[in-house]
């Protein structure tokens, strides 16, 4: 297979640049060499077909490496070598091998770092290698140490073959390849292929990645990871792509300086021919691995297009941990076979490029030829239609042979034309043609590149000048003299133009007619002198003149044109005065008048035309001119008046001052603007008053909790508008103020009022102190500055008048000082009887506007004097109870009708207690009696028992409790009448406090019942008596054996007094000296019959009725006749 060659021992000779370090070629050199002197014939084997083609091989076994294109960096070196080397790649001697192998040991390896800490090595490629067929790159690589954490590993990258490959990217993490924070990444790279030891290759961190979003710039530390990264420049990019872990160790840990096979790792890496390539990377567990034993541990699609070629490198350092870093058994091969000479034309960025090229820029190529063939060539030639002839070198040698899987580099370069700068790309297609060793023409592949074309951007500058022939030498041009004018027309643009001409409508005779300019290049254009007309000067407008240039591009677009203006200044001017008077008629007052006057005067040397003046002041009236000759129009030194007339507004008395400017402008025959102003102030005086009053209602505040009102009232009295207006009340309690504005709020114009109310609720404070003197302060700001006002109201805080009572007896006068505790309300008012007020306060329950009289009693008071406020009260004849009256009082604190109230108490008097009697039967039942019943008083008090003293001789018990006395009679004993004393008092619930009556209760003790007999007698009597019809019936019962219990019972009946309340019903011994009247009964007003029992004594009673409403009137019924009482022991048997 092509690619695979006994060794052979070194060759001493000197080897071209770029021939591959390979076995046989000494012998193939001769076989060229023969061939090419002799022009013989000669029939060599014809090469095994082959699926691709190998293009460096390369074991670092020897001492020497005899391919220059292998360049050192940092520690690098051969660890077989033992002196520096003659010719070939520089790599040489180690001068540290810090557990690496020693000289002795063969085969030897490239060794990029010993074990040594902070130590950097790596070698470069730096020829070019196709990319058409792809690469298919293995080598074995060895990191091991006596530590287990290992150093930072070992980077391999491809870079584009068309930059020079000198250097490595920074060290550490970056592997070589990718940036650092500080460092630029390898210069071209493309793809970095981290045999990570360490970790960080797959960090973000360090600046690694920057820029990078997707893909992104790490993902974070990896240790023992193949991590590929992408292309990259300078400090930006060299993004991660993806990562793997091998399934065994990148490294080894051991204390040999010698590795072992089963120490190192055999790696593999393939990158497919295609636009976007595949990259693979394969490991073996040990180095020397055949390819069907490595195992695939990272595959990725680039998404960046491959480079025409490549050139590659490789790179390890150590920190402070550390690992020795071994490459040996390099083999790199097209992935598909390549054509025997195989070419790649590319541009050549051994100098910085731009992005895109303009026309007349420098296109520089480069043509990298490969003999991937099994001969050797010669005669080498480049066919290239845009690069007549390319410079070749490197790679030939001295005899023009390209040796088998050597390649050579020719240069050359295209200028970019005008037809070429309007494509916006520029392809280009180029061969190569070679002899073999029997003569026969080998032609290579066509290879093309391409150059981006910048945007076509057709663009004109053009400068154009004049020159006046001053003839006077004024500085101005007059009528006669002459203007030379010349023009600079220039190439701005990128592409070449053509018919480049200029153009200028003021002058003739333009030379050259045109004329065709590369971009920057210029042409100076000339015409026939301008003469001044006297049209230019009565213009009094400089000669302005405006040239064009245009031109047209390669395709016949037209380009943009350009313009040039001049301008000359002839001698004539236009000018204008104003002046401006004002007259105020009718004070500084809004409604007043200013009247105008205006001189416009041409001051110019040329007639104006389109004179008018414009003055802005709103409101100003029409301009009414007086012109000279035609309206609008001012000859040279003309003038005219005009006048107008404004009134006035608030707003400028408000300022001040009327302050306006006024302008009048005319224009040249040529349109030269002529312009004058004239300002004119009138003063207007200000002034700025206010007036300011403030209420209160009540007058007065009788207590604490009573609510004033106050009420402002503020007028702009002056002639200015006032803003800001506002009013402050600072007493502590007042309420927010609730303004009434005739307008804006906070501006009152002149003679504008503005109203505000606020509350107050008085303390104990201010009642204390007798009156609220409150003063607010109004505010405003003048156009002239800020003014104040203040007012004042005062509040008494007076109590009310208190009400008035009194207690007096029974027909007893009593007098009352009213105004003894009324306080302040007393101090210097007017006391009455009668109405003071239409609306008095009324106090206790008085009566108003009148105030109440007594209605049962009188009563006067005194108004002035020592006794004034003394006020007595007399109640009518037997009034009781409570009457009142009311007085008037007034003052400046308010008018009051206050309540005087008397209670008239009754006088008590003693009862009259009457004596009573009971009859009992020995032997028998109890026997009760309530002596009250006919004890009585003449105040109407209820009466109480307070006691009862029996004598000694008194047979039984007897008892009495406040309301009955109970005998008890004996069971045995002798009959006979027993008189016992009691005692009453007109007050039940305090005995203490009454006035007692005494009497006495006769006690008849019967004997036993006898045998009732029986007997019965009736007699009716009809009474009459002043109070109504009496009725008597007098019935006695069946006798009971003891002839007591069927005594008589006189029953009587009458008609009641009508409004007569209860009844007294009264009885005595009838005769001729009748008995003393005894009340007997107190009935309800509605009963109109009574039954009285007494004994059959054989004696002769009256009653009669007293309405007790009227007891101490005196006024009772006439008694009745006379009823006998037959006697009890009338009766049979008694």
């Amino acid at each position: 297979m092509v690619g695979t060659r006994a060794r052979h021992a070194a060759d001493p000779r000197p080897v071209a640049a770029g021939a591959r370090s390979r076995p046989g070629i000494r012998r193939l050199a001769a076989l060229a060499a023969a061939a090419v002197g002799a022009a013989l014939l000669i029939t060599l084997p014809a090469p095994t077909a082959t699926a691709a083609s190998q293009l460096i091989t390369e074991s670092f076994s020897g001492t020497s490496v005899s391919d220059a294109a292998w360049k050192p960096l940092g520690s690098a070196c051969l660890t077989r070598a033992t002196s520096a080397p003659s010719s070939g790649s520089t790599l040489g001697v180690c001068s540290s091998r810090t557990q690496a192998p020693p000289a002795s040991a063969s085969p030897g390896a490239l060794q990029l770092t010993d074990n040594r800490a902070n130590a950097v090595g790596g070698v470069v490629y730096d020829n070019a290698i196709p990319a058409s067929g792809g690469l298919d790159i293995k080598f074995d690589q060895y990191q091991y140490g006596t530590s287990s954490g290992g150093a930072d590993g070992i980077g391999f990258f491809l870079t584009d073959g068309s930059v020079p490959l000198t250097a490595a990217g920074p060290s550490g993490g970056s592997l070589g390849y990718a940036q650092s924070t500080t460092a630029a990444g390898v210069a071209g790279g493309y793809l970095g292929v981290g045999l990570d030891a360490y970790g960080n290759f797959s960090n973000g961190t360090e600046g690694r990645g920057t820029g990078c979003t997707t893909p992104s710039a790490g993902v974070g530390s990896r240790p023992n990871a193949i991590a590929l990264r992408g292309p990259g420049t300078g400090l930006t990019g060299y993004c991660y792509l993806t990562g793997a872990s091998p399934a065994s160790s990148l490294r080894a840990t051991t204390t040999l300086s010698t590795p072992t096979t089963d120490l190192g790792r055999t790696i593999r890496i393939t990158v497919s021919p295609a636009r976007l390539p595949v990259v693979t990377v394969y490991m073996g567990a040990t180095a020397g691995a055949s390819t069907a034993s490595l195992t695939q541990v990272v595959q990725y699609t680039m998404t960046t297009p491959a480079p025409a070629s490549y050139k590659l490198g490789y790179l390890a350092s150590t920190g402070t941990s550390t690992d020795t870093h071994l490459i040996r058994e390099v083999s790199v091969s097209s992935v598909t076979d390549l054509t025997p000479l195989n070419l790649v034309k590319q541009i050549d960025r051994t100098n910085a490029q731009p992005a895109a090229y303009s026309e007349g820029q420098t296109i520089p190529y480069q043509f990298v030829l490969t003999n991937s063939g099994g001969v050797v060539l010669s005669n080498l030639t480049v066919s290239d239609p845009l690069v007549p002839s390319a410079s070749c070198t490197g790679g030939l040698l001295g005899t023009g042979l390209l040796l088998i899987g050597a390649s050579a580099t020719c240069t050359g370069t295209h200028v970019v034309t005008p037809a070429e700068a309007m494509s916006g790309t520029l392809v280009n297609t180029a061969t190569a043609r070679g002899l073999n060793t029997l003569l026969a023409a080998v032609n290579s592949n066509s290879s093309t590149a391409t150059a981006q074309i910048v945007t076509p951007a057709p663009a004109l500058a053009l400068t154009k000048t004049g020159t006046l022939t001053d003839s006077n030498g004024n500085g101005r041009a007059d009528v006669g003299e002459r203007i030379a004018y010349s023009f600079v027309a220039r190439n701005s643009g990128n592409v070449s133009l053509y018919t480049v001409a200029v153009a200028d409508p003021r002058v003739t005779g333009i030379s050259p007619a045109s004329t065709t300019l590369a971009p920057g290049a210029s042409q100076t254009f000339t015409s026939t002198a301008y003469t001044v007309t006297q049209a230019d000067v009565d213009a009094a407008t400089p000669i302005v003149n405006t040239a064009t240039v245009s031109g047209k591009t390669f395709s016949g677009a037209a380009a943009p044109t350009a313009s040039s203006s001049t301008s000359t200044p002839v001698n004539g001017s236009a000018a204008l005065t104003l002046t401006k008077g004002a007259t105020l008629t009718g004070g500084s007052v809004a409604g007043a008048t200013v009247a105008y006057s205006f001189s416009i005067r041409n001051t110019g040397t040329v007639p104006l035309t389109g004179v008018a003046l414009t003055d802005p002041l709103p409101g100003l009236s029409a301009v009414t001119y007086a012109w000279p000759g035609t309206a609008g129009t001012l000859a040279v030194g003309a003038t005219a008046t005009a006048t107008a007339s404004y009134t006035v507004r608030q707003a400028d008395v408000d300022a001040g001052q009327i302050a306006n400017t006024a302008t009048v402008r005319g224009a040249s025959s040529g349109g030269t603007q002529a312009q004058a102003t004239a300002t004119r102030t009138v003063t207007l005086d200000r002034t700025a008053t206010l007036a300011f009053t403030k209420t209160a209602t009540p007058g007065n505040v009788p207590a604490a909790g009573g609510v004033v009102t106050y009420a402002f009232r503020l007028q702009n009295t002056g002639s200015t508008t006032l803003t800001g207006v506002s009013i402050a009340d600072p007493r502590t309690g007042v309420s927010a103020l609730a303004y009434t504005w005739p307008g804006t709020a906070g501006t009152l114009a002149p003679g504008q009022v503005v109203t505000a109310t606020a509350t107050y609720t008085a303390t104990t404070a201010d009642v204390a102190a007798g009156s609220i003197v409150n003063t607010a302060t109004a505010t405003a700001t003048a156009p002239t500055g800020p003014i104040s006002r203040t007012a004042t109201a005062t509040v008494l805080a007076v109590p009310d008048p208190l009400p008035d009572a009194a207690t007096t007896p029974q027909g007893v006068p009593v007098v009352v000082d009213v105004l003894a505790d009324d306080g302040p309300a007393a101090t210097g008012a007017t006391l009455s009887r009668a109405q003071l007020s239409a609306t008095p306060a009324l106090v206790g329950g008085a009566a108003g506007p009148v105030p109440a009289s007594p209605t049962s009693g009188s009563a006067t008071c005194v108004a002035s004097g020592t006794d004034r406020g003394r006020c007595t009260y007399r109640s009518v004849d037997g009034f009781t109870g409570v009457d009142v009256f009311d007085y008037a009082l007034q003052s400046a604190a308010g008018t009051w009708n206050v309540r005087v109230t008397i209670t008239v108490t009754p006088v008590n008097r003693t009862a009259v207690a009457r004596d009573d009697r009971l009859v009992a039967t020995i032997g028998g039942p109890d026997v009760t009696i309530d002596p009250r019943a006919n004890d009585t008083d003449v105040d109407g008090d209820a009466l109480a028992i307070t006691g009862a003293t029996p004598p000694t001789a008194l047979t039984g018990s007897f008892n009495c409790t406040a309301v009955l006395c109970t005998y008890r009679p004996p069971a045995t004993g002798t009959a006979g009448s027993t008189v016992i004393a009691y005692a009453i008092t007109d007050r039940p619930a305090a005995p203490g406090t009454g006035i007692a009556a005494t009497s006495t209760i006769t006690v008849h003790l019967d004997p036993a019942p006898l045998v009732p007999r029986g007997f019965s007698h009736r007699d009716d009597v009809a009474l009459g008596a002043s109070t109504g019809t009496w009725t008597s019936t007098t019935t006695v019962t069946a006798a009971t054996a003891s002839c007591v219990a069927g005594r008589p019972v006189t029953s009587l009946a009458w008609t009641a007094v009508p409004g007569a309340t209860d009844q007294l019903v009264e009885r005595r011994l009838a005769g001729t000296t009748p008995g003393a009247w005894t009340t007997v009964a107190r009935l309800a007003g509605t009963v109109t019959s009574f039954a009285d029992d007494r004994l059959g004594e054989s004696l002769s009673y009256q009653w009669r009725v007293r309405p007790d409403l009227q007891r101490w009137l005196g006024v009772a019924s006439a008694p009745s006749v006379a009823v006998a009482q037959p006697a009890a022991v009338s009766a049979v048997g008694c």
